[in-house]
């Protein structure tokens, strides 16, 4: 039964041209644990209007709109393969929203549990959770104020000239579960500031964030608490340092050391723009509970498209994947249970490459991954998750192109 499970896992993870991140299909579940999932579900808005959206942000218009049944669908599927037992959800409309869509689509998955507060987001969706286990509390801080924060030590982001009051511009949910065997574990549900030149904001809403996280554990020092969502930054920008320095750790930090799943593998990535920012961060004690290794990101294939411009193609579920973790809820006792394997894995050919048009590093304006079929500004951020064997150079656009790469959308070359 196992090796046909095996070989079941190997097709289905075998990369098609819709298909380019995240397994196909979601890891088996292990008997006496339960399984915690982020999923930013873009723009999950119900068919009833909501008079207080109305205008350039509207809930029966064009923008969002309300999200089609065939989407709708789709995300269900999702959501069904991973099969969580607590479900952390980005860009649901409402409470009323979120029931509709578990009463219509996910009737039988047991979530009988379900939370949802307004953020304050002016664009009118907030952070939610779906449980199985009984919610004992929830709370958020919608439009706290972070100006009075200090940000201490170098490599912070200027903050703009003019900036005056800073808040959180979608409150973190805090919610607190009781599962199984009396384990207790508390949720920072959050969705970070979207937007290339707003770090800065990042940077403040992830300590206002780690503050609350820090005053929880002081009065509960065996606390086990959970930071997870859309932190929309990659693993080097400071605004995800602050919360690893902070004494969190990542459930998916073997995705930069594991020589099979290295950081250039597609299976790591959760977002359709090639890049990783949904993350699920553990303080020390209930990273005791994390299954090693039992992290995965589930990929929903679809076609290519522009994300920030296109409408989204028939049948897309979301242009992010699902990131799930498994936990024993039973202090102490994650490290002697043992995850399933990963499939294996055999990365696409690499395109032949015309020797003639590649120079050293040091003399490259732009560079790219042998396994990528995008290429970077020499100077870009995203350069640096390039490992050294894989990076190739090129002295000019042109060069990269006749290699038939692409411009990366995130520096535009």
């Amino acid at each position: 039964m196992f090796i046909h499970c095996a070989i079941a896992l190997l097709i289905a993870c075998t990369q098609s041209d819709h298909h380019k991140f995240g397994l196909k299909e979601a890891q088996p579940r292990i008997d006496g644990t339960i399984r915690v999932c982020t999923y930013n579900v873009l723009n999950l808005f119900d068919h009833t209007n909501d008079p207080t959206l109305e205008g350039e942000f509207d809930d029966m218009g064009d923008n969002p709109g309300p999200t089609s049944i065939a989407r709708c669908k789709e995300l269900a599927s999702a959501i069904r393969k991973v099969d969580a037992d607590i479900l952390a959800l980005q860009e649901v409309e409402s409470l009323e929203a979120l029931n509709w869509f578990n009463d219509t689509f996910l009737k039988d998955m047991g979530y009988e549990h379900v939370g949802s507060l307004d953020a304050g987001y002016y664009r009118g969706v907030e952070q939610s959770v779906l449980s199985r286990f009984p919610i004992r509390h929830i709370i958020n801080w919608p439009n706290e104020s972070l100006s009075d924060l200090e940000r201490i030590g170098p490599n912070w982001t200027e903050v703009p000239r003019g900036t005056d009051e800073i808040t959180y511009q979608r409150s973190p949910l805090c919610v607190t579960i009781e599962a199984p065997n009396d384990y207790t574990l508390t949720l920072f549900v959050l969705h970070h500031k979207a937007g290339r030149n707003t770090n800065w904001h990042r940077e403040y809403e992830a300590l206002k964030t780690m503050e609350k996280v820090h005053h929880l554990m002081t009065k509960n020092p065996d606390a086990n608490v959970m930071v997870l969502g859309d932190f929309n930054a990659a693993p080097w920008d400071k605004s995800v340092k602050v919360y690893l320095e902070g004494g969190l750790v990542d459930t998916m930090a073997h995705r930069s050391t594991n020589v099979q799943y290295d950081e250039d593998a597609p299976l790591y990535k959760t977002h359709t723009s090639d890049r990783i920012i949904d993350y699920i961060l553990l303080n020390p004690a209930a990273y005791r509970e994390f299954v090693p290794k039992s992290a995965f990101i589930l990929g929903t294939s679809a076609e290519d498209y522009n994300w920030r411009s296109d409408p989204i193609p028939s049948g897309y579920a979301s242009d992010h994947y699902p990131l799930a973790i498994d936990l024993v809820p039973k202090e102490g006792k994650g490290v002697l249970t043992q995850a399933h394997p990963w499939p294996a894995y055999s990365a696409p050919a690499p395109k032949p490459e015309k020797e003639v048009n590649t120079v050293p590093l040091g003399d490259a304006s732009f560079i790219a991954s042998k396994k990528s079929d995008k290429f970077h500004k020499a100077s870009c951020q995203n350069v640096k998750n390039i490992s050294a064997g894989n990076k190739i150079g090129f002295e000019s656009r042109s060069d990269a192109t006749e290699t038939k790469r692409v411009p990366a959308k995130c520096c535009s070359p």
